[in-house]
Formats: C-alpha cells, structure tokens, sequence
C-alpha cells in the first residue's frame, strides 16, 4: 500500500524532486570541472551554493510531500480512510529516502567512478555520504513536517534553529565547534535517529503532537549543545577512546627558545588583529610525523592573576618549504634544530592594547598527534598521467605552472588514504632529489572512509623539487598512520607582549 501513496506523492510533487535532482546534477557537474588540478575559486564557490541548495530543496520537499497529508491539522481524512497509519509514515520515509539518499549515493559513485577509484571502496564512500544526508537532511524535515500544520510553522521552526546557531557561532569562539571530532559527529547522528524515529512513532502511532514537538525541542537543543561542545573536552574524549589511555608523553619536545635571534620572515595572516611570535625549540623522533590539532592560550600575570585565556589560529605553512620560519601544523624530523620555529598567535586588539606593556606569564598547550610510518611505496612519475598508487588513489603529477623547478603530486583519495605522508623523488640513479617532503590532511576521515574523492576537486599531496623539469621520476611514498594523541604545554618565563612581535624579532 505504501507503495501506492508513494506513487501518488511523485506524481502530485514531481517539480520539487526534478528541481532536487537538478541541483544534484549541476553540484556533480562542478565536481568534475574542477577536475585534479583545477582550482577555480568562482567554481568551487558555485559548488558550496549548489550543495546547500540541494539540502534545502530535498528538506522543502520532504516537508511539502508530509504535509499533503497532514498530521496536524483540521484536515484529518486520512485518520479514518482505509490507510494504515504505518503504511502512511513508510510513504514519507521513502519519499525522504528518494531525494537524499538515492540522488547521493547515485551521483557521488559516479563521482568516484569516473575519478578511477575501485567500484568497492567507491561504493563505501558513497553510501556513507548518502546515509549523512539522510540523516542530517532527510530525517529533520520529516520530523519538522509531521509537527507543524502549516508553512508558517515550519519556517519558523527552522528560523529559530538557524537563528539560535548563527548567534552561537557569532557569540563564542568559532574554534570551540567541534564538527571534526567523530565521537561528537556520532553523537550528533544518535540524536537525529533516535528524534525522528520517536517523534515518527507518536504522531503516526499516535498523533501526540505536544509530547512530538517536547521531543523535537529537546533534540535541538541535545544537538546545538553537542555542536559548541569545547574542542579540547571533544579532543580529550576523542584521545581517550582512540588510544584506550591518556598517553603522558609523545615523539616531540616542544620548549621556549629564550636564545632565539632569528629574524620573523614570513608573515602571519593577521585577520586584523595583532599577532604576536613564540620562538620554539622542536625536537621530534625519527620516522615519526607530529601534528597539531589545536592549541590554547593563556596569559597570567607576575602575581598569578588569570588576565587572557583563548585559543590559536593555526597559520598554514609555506608548501615549498619543509619547516616555515612561522610554525605550521605538522612537524617532522627536519623540524629539529631549526633556527626559526615560530608559533604565530593571533590577539584581539583589545587584549593586546591593555596588556602589552604588562610582564606575564604566557603559556601554549598542544593538543597533538603522532604518526608512525605504514608502508613504503616506490612508484613512477609520468607528467600528466593518472595512475594508482596504493593506499593513496588516483594520482597525477605536474610542473608547478609558475616554477618548474617544482612537481606537485595531485590525488584523488582512496576510502583508506593515509592522512600523512612523506614523499621523496629519486633521480635516475636511485638517489634522493632534496629532502622527504611531508604533507599532512586536515581533514579527519570518519569511520575509516575518506571522501574527498567523491566530494571536492583532486587534492593537492605534496611539492617536490624537480631535477631540471625532467618528465619522468621515481617516487618514494611513505604512509603513516595514528600512533596516540598526547598534550603538551609550553610555557614562557615573564615576558612582555610587545617583546614578541614581529618588529621586535626582525
């Protein structure tokens, strides 16, 4: 029977699926224009809009499909017409199905088929991907269309979410959202199944509309709170379950260079706030890659007087270079010994203008994790040719197009690609060409799967030196995996802010 109603609803609201469909098509479209190398900034925007569209336009219809048999409202026909209520809630699941999860898991392998993944780990991919929408999309809009009677009430339920979490985001540090963290994204999931499910049950079981909408506002707020959950609690829970213990120590030392005289090259990004330059002493085991995670910080005074606690906005490294006269995330064993390792701290005005002449003391803690090395892999490197490169995916090398002295490595990633890497390339008598260089991902894979492959543009791995622009090369790879996350703190003698700026180093 349900069969039947389903029917019904394609045939009474085929525009909105086509419209959801179309969006799905043009966000695909982009994906592929932008292509291995290709990173036009316009397109890739484009891409983000036509993503957020999609979400819109499925939830729309969902909530238009819901309400054409409404469950609260005068209109109550369908209580006493021969349909069964759970034939009725299975009508609206699998409209919900159809225009999330089926257009997702449909376009996204295709995706990564037409990129020259594996059909297995394509298809893993893309499930995950298509069950996320689902469940952040599809599930919501069947919740808020089976407690609302009208469009006004919708749209209002849906303002005040959006609301409430744009002013979260604005009122608290944007770092404190913890999207990342997998206990938190399984934790958000678990709220949306288990919401929808039990408000699904008492309106169609039931028709509870007042104990249905209790249950929506708790969920909303179960989830808002999960999502300004501090990044260092998720951090901490994430440490705990990953390594099964809070490991004490790690594979890096990081200390105050008191001695250091080396001049601030490269320039932090100063979002228009003053940045202020740590020195550091780093020292990092052999074989071992270290990254941050995040780091917090805060300021006392001589007296012990707490006056500014706050978080660090990571500066991305130079590509070029293997350690960046301002810190970057990863470390490695060329870390060691540099002469100018240096943590660029991003602070409000306000802080820096009320405190800079005030000796305190400054200290940095270091949520970070360490990878130990995998498997080595010896592959060619033709210019301007895909090929397979296990436990990395599809992969192309080119010229850097403003320095040949330069070949970027390019891939699109398989489900189970290391997060770090360290390659060298070999000129023809088997000998090393420069230093390894190291890259690392910042984005987390969830649950083993990576899906950068079926949802971005090919990824940029690593820059190597290139021995006078020659077209074909040896390449080492060297895969690492997570070996423990572990904390570490750094902290300064009394200094004074202005004593650390970039004027003060030069």
């Amino acid at each position: 029977m349900w069969l039947h109603i389903l029917k019904k609803d394609l045939k009474l609201h085929w525009p909105y699926v086509a419209v959801v469909m179309a969006l799905k098509v043009a966000a695909t479209w982009t994906i592929l224009q932008l292509g291995m190398f290709s990173w036009q900034p316009q397109l890739g925007v484009l891409h983000a809009f036509i993503d957020l569209a999609f979400a819109g336009a499925a939830g729309l219809a969902i909530i238009v499909v819901v309400h054409s048999d409404p469950v609260v409202s005068n209109n109550d026909d369908w209580l006493i017409r021969p349909i069964r209520r759970s034939d009725l809630a299975l009508d609206k699941l699998g409209f919900a199905a159809l225009v999330t999860l089926m257009p997702t898991f449909v376009f996204d392998l295709g995706v990564g088929l037409m990129h020259g993944l594996d059909v297995l780990p394509a298809m893993g991919a893309a499930t995950y991907t298509a069950l996320v929408t689902f469940i952040g999309v599809g599930l919501p809009a069947l919740a808020v269309g089976t407690i609302t009677a009208s469009w006004h009430q919708a749209a209002g339920i849906v303002f005040a979410i959006v609301l409430t979490w744009t002013v979260g985001i604005l009122t608290i540090n944007y770092q404190t959202a913890d999207l990342d963290n997998w206990p938190f994204q399984l934790a958000l999931k678990a709220i949306l199944v288990f919401a929808a499910a039990l408000v699904l049950g008492l309106q169609y079981g039931r028709r509870n509309t007042a104990t249905s909408r209790g249950v929506f506002a708790v969920a909303a707020i179960c989830a808002l709170a999960v999502t300004f959950t501090p990044r260092t609690t998720g951090y901490q829970i994430q440490r705990v379950i990953d390594d099964g213990k809070v490991a004490a120590a790690g594979p890096i030392r990081l200390s105050f260079d008191d001695q250091s005289k080396a001049k601030v090259i490269g320039k932090a990004l100063q979002y228009m706030v003053p940045v202020i330059y740590v020195p550091l002493k780093v020292v990092v085991d052999p074989d071992r890659i270290v990254t941050i995670n995040y780091v917090d910080l805060s300021i006392v005074s001589g007296d012990g007087k707490p006056l500014y606690r706050g978080a660090v906005s990571l500066v991305p490294r130079y590509l070029r270079n293997q350690v960046s006269n301002v810190l970057g995330d990863t470390f490695d064993s060329a870390s060691n010994g540099h002469k100018s390792n240096y943590q660029a701290v991003n602070l409000p005005p306000d802080v820096y203008a009320k405190f800079k002449d005030t000796p305190g003391r400054l200290s940095l803690t270091y949520q970070l994790s360490s990878y130990a090395p995998a498997g080595v892999i010896k592959a060619p490197l033709p210019l301007g040719a895909r090929q397979k490169v296990a436990g990395f995916g599809v992969c192309e090398t080119r010229l850097n197009p403003s320095d040949d002295r330069f070949v970027e490595l390019y891939c699109f990633p398989a489900t189970d690609s290391s997060n770090c890497i360290s390659a060298t390339v070999l000129d023809l008598a088997g000998a090393s060409i420069g230093a390894p260089q190291t890259r690392c991902s910042t984005t987390f894979k969830q649950w083993g799967l990576n899906t950068k492959a079926l949802t971005d543009p090919g990824q940029l791995v690593v820059t190597l030196p290139a021995a006078n622009g020659a077209g074909t090369r040896p390449l080492t790879l060297t895969s690492y995996k997570v070996a423990s996350h572990f904390t570490q703190t750094v902290i300064l003698p009394q200094v004074r802010l202005m004593d650390l700026t970039a004027a003060a180093r030069s």
